[in-house]
Formats: structure tokens, sequence, C-alpha cells
């Protein structure tokens, strides 16, 4: 395989099928000084008790992979290796300015 993805972003909800959601914030040119989130699928080949699927919606995750296509979603990230933070509190939406 000759792709290789690294995304930084936070844990979202589960699909089922070995797919889980990652957010991840890009910031959005201009003098606003706003972002945009993108909603990843992760495919992951762990058992659905690994803590990939049950780490709290929110929590902060790094993780590699590789591209794949996807009957239902298109391109999709296959999960090789992760670092998933979390705290008795997930992660809040920040905005920078209204």
């Amino acid at each position: 395989m000759l792709s290789s993805v690294f995304l930084s972003g936070t844990m979202g909800e589960a699909l089922g099928d070995g797919i889980r959601m990652i957010d991840v914030q890009s910031p959005v040119p201009g003098p606003n000084g706003k972002f945009a989130t993108f909603h990843i699928p992760v495919l992951s080949k762990m058992l659905p008790k690994s803590f990939f699927f049950t780490a709290p919606v929110g929590s902060l995750v790094t993780l590699k992979g590789r591209i794949e296509s996807h009957e239902r979603f298109g391109l999709i990230i296959v999960h090789e290796l992760d670092e998933i933070f979390t705290s008795a509190t997930p992660t809040k939406k920040t905005v920078s300015r209204e």
C-alpha cells in the first residue's frame, strides 16, 4: 500500500461494522478565526470492546492509517496505530470568535 495518513482530532460516534468517526478541525482562511470540522470515517479491525471503540466521544486521538475505498463511505481510513487521550470531561467545540 502506498498511502499513509496521520490524523489528529477527537473521537466521534461509533457507526457499527468496525467504523468510528474522527472529527478533525481545520482553520478556515480569512480574518474571522473560524474552524471547519471534518468527520472522517475510520475502519478498525480491532475487537468491539477495544479502547478505540469504547473511548468517550470527544477524547483526543492521533492515529496512523491507510486510505482504502469503501462501498458505503467512498474513501475511508483503515486504522493501523493510535494514541487516545481521555479526561473526566470530554472536549467541547472551540470557537475563537463569533
